[in-house]
């Protein structure tokens, strides 16, 4: 069997993990706040906020907000990580690293260490920048939008990603 071959199956069984097993049981008795904006509403918002990087991010991935997964983006987006299977496990390190231990983080981090052993670097680097950040929990990521992504960072006081 090929690597690329190898690579989509990995991350065929990730993203339908995600999608198609994991979120909807958590979401069956865990239902996420409505979200306040409409991806108009973000795409209007000043260049340098969060909101307008967020409008930003969706639409050069070919994206759209997903109900339920708003906020999943926001952090994307805020913490700077691809959303591509690497960027989405080293940013459940990262929330690993922030003393997050919900399931999707516990579950993301130890398939992903068993199935993508080439980013255990990448993937450490993102676990020490999350121990490095204060406490992100009880965060209102919605609330954070039309403020200036810069000026979040630094009173978040998040470490660039390395």
């Amino acid at each position: 069997m090929n690597i690329k071959k190898i690579l989509g199956i990995r991350a065929f069984i990730l993203e339908w993990g995600t999608h198609s097993v994991l979120l909807p049981i958590i979401r069956r008795f865990i239902a996420p706040p409505p979200f306040p904006y409409s991806l108009a509403e973000l795409e209007q918002m000043n260049t340098g906020t969060l909101g307008h990087q967020l409008a930003t991010f969706l639409s050069s991935n070919n994206f759209t907000l997903l109900s339920g997964y708003e906020t999943h983006d926001v952090k994307h987006v805020l913490l700077d990580y691809a959303p591509d299977e690497a960027g989405e496990a080293a940013m459940q390190y990262f929330f690993l690293g922030n003393r997050d231990y919900s399931l999707p983080v516990i579950i993301t981090v130890a398939i992903t260490l068993f199935i993508m052993p080439e980013y255990y670097g990448r993937f450490l680097r993102a676990y020490k920048r999350g121990r490095n950040t204060p406490t992100l929990k009880g965060t209102h990521w919605s609330s954070l939008l039309p403020k200036n992504k810069k000026t979040i960072i630094n009173a978040l006081q998040i470490p660039e990603v390395q």
